[in-house]
């Protein structure tokens, strides 16, 4: 192990040219717009927001803008019959390809074995929901600890983003992960540090199922963290997000961003003349 310069390492310039929805959510996702290349986006929220709709959501819209791409789903949660619901109310997630992994459904199931050989041959983004379900899969069925099974996936997880896979692609990962009742994130602190950023599904009301809902980062290193964007799940094959109400947000953060830095310059202001007299 030997230290490096940032300024000696070399990048082919597509790794930093992003994948678009076509979306506002776009401006949300990374400071200059769409989701970047070899990151980690975890995604929590309050039950029933609409977590896994969204990024079904956001990988159709990506995939349909690139039909290029390879885009994977990982269901450890639900199974065909599940995910044909939202099939039914949004078509375009039909052409997804899904890896279904099944809990003690065999004796002989070897879930590690197919996802590490799946999830090698190359994908540009994969989806993972959820974490915590997979995670618990793979600690049964390998018999091993907790930490260790965290290990493994996120050792995965990391080889991926650095594109050692058979197509040589930094793959990005947007990954469902559970919470608390009180919303808070469950994982342990190692898995927290190693996310690119935390997306957060909220209620305004989160006690009101029927209350507005929106997508803020509370960790952010690609983009801005707190600002606001709702979104509605009612709109028949689409996501339908809130641009007008986002871009009121915007302009209120910077409002008030000029506001504290007017107030730190009277301050300086102050303080040089009280230190003169």
């Amino acid at each position: 192990m030997e230290p490096i310069r940032i300024r000696n390492l070399r990048f082919s310039p597509d790794l930093f040219k992003n994948y678009l929805t076509g979306t506002v959510l776009d401006r949300l996702l990374c400071s200059y717009s769409g989701l970047p290349k070899g990151v980690n986006y975890m995604i929590i929220g309050d039950p029933g927001v609409g977590k896994t709709t969204i990024i079904l959501d956001m990988m159709a819209n990506i995939q349909q803008l690139n039909p290029r791409l390879k885009i994977l789903f990982v269901s450890a949660e639900m199974n065909e019959i599940d995910l044909a619901v939202y099939v039914q109310r949004y078509p375009k997630f039909a052409d997804i390809d899904i890896l279904f992994i099944e809990s003690n459904a065999d004796e002989d199931t070897h879930n590690w074995c197919g996802l590490t050989e799946v999830i090698g041959r190359g994908w540009d983004i994969v989806a993972i929901d959820s974490f915590h379900e997979l995670h618990g899969i793979i600690k049964e069925e390998e018999n091993i600890s907790t930490k260790k099974a965290e290990s493994m996936l996120l050792a995965l997880i990391k080889q991926q983003n650095k594109g050692m896979n058979a197509r040589r692609v930094n793959t990005t990962f947007l990954t469902i992960q559970q919470v608390t009742k009180s919303g808070a994130f469950v994982g342990s602190n190692r898995l927290k540090h190693s996310i690119t950023a935390m997306m957060e599904l909220r209620l305004d009301n989160p006690k009101n199922i029927y209350s507005d809902r929106y997508i803020t980062f509370s960790k952010h290193r690609r983009g801005d963290v707190g600002v606001k964007l709702y979104y509605n799940l009612s709109t028949q094959g689409d996501v339908s997000f809130d641009e007008e109400r986002y871009e009121q947000d915007i302009n209120m953060r910077h409002l008030q961003s000029d506001v504290s830095a007017q107030l730190r310059d009277f301050a300086e202001q102050f303080d040089r003349l009280f230190n003169n007299t």
